[in-house]
């Protein structure tokens, strides 16, 4: 086994990982607020979400997933979730910080927060497909396929790690104010992800009836025309 393919896969997966994003925006939000435990199941959560579509490029579903309606639904359904995060992110900046954060993230649901972002983020379903593709172009198959796919989790994971460690540092210099200021900040920034899931969804669902519709108009011109 090519030891250049393992370190790639890793690389990758620490570099896809480590992407700023909605994924990381809530980490870092829940780790500054609650700690950096929070942040750190918020980040394996999204990777058993992401895992989903590493199986299904795997197995090749992922081309049946890659429709319009499929499309539509998972960018209407992700960009309302991150809106939805963004305003709770919001709302816990405007209270004042209190016992309520200390309370366990199973309560909070910070795995399962990171498992809907990365089901629900549609560049996962994208990111997937291509590295599926690209992943067989190279000449991988059987068990090199899979030694690269836990390659690839090993570097997400490293970067689990590292965004743990670092907030569990950083946390203990930041005041009462600044926790306010990092749920307001990523509040804004969900937002905009949000926002923008939701409007490049709206746009290409337009593209593309917009584009039958001019294929069907000149279909019937032709016929028109032929008459």
């Amino acid at each position: 086994m090519n030891w250049l393919f393992i370190l790639s896969a890793v690389g990758l997966g620490l570099a896809y990982a480590a992407t700023p994003g909605a994924v990381n925006t809530e980490a870092l939000r829940r780790g500054v607020t609650h700690g950096a435990q929070a942040a750190f199941w918020v980040e394996t959560g999204s990777l058993i979400g992401d895992s989903l579509w590493a199986v299904l490029a795997l197995t090749g579903v992922a081309l049946f997933a890659r429709s319009l309606a499929a499309e539509t639904i998972l960018g209407i359904a992700g960009g309302c979730f991150l809106l939805r995060m963004a305003w709770l992110a919001i709302h816990e900046a405007s209270r004042r910080r209190s016992a309520d954060a200390h309370i366990s993230s199973a309560k909070r649901g910070d795995f399962s927060t990171g498992v809907v972002f990365g089901v629900a983020n549609p560049v996962g379903l994208a990111f997937w497909s291509g590295v599926g593709s690209s992943v067989v172009a190279s000449g991988a198959t059987g068990a090199a396929y899979i030694i690269f796919f836990a390659g690839f989790f090993c570097g997400a994971v490293l970067w689990c790690l590292i965004i743990t460690a670092a907030l569990h540092w950083g946390r203990h210099w930041l005041g009462p104010h600044a926790f306010r200021w990092v749920n307001l900040l990523c509040g804004c920034v969900l937002g905009y992800f949000g926002l923008r899931i939701l409007w490049l969804t709206i746009q290409s669902w337009a593209e593309q009836h917009f584009s039958a519709y001019l294929n069907d108009h000149r279909l019937l011109l032709g016929l028109r025309h032929a008459d």
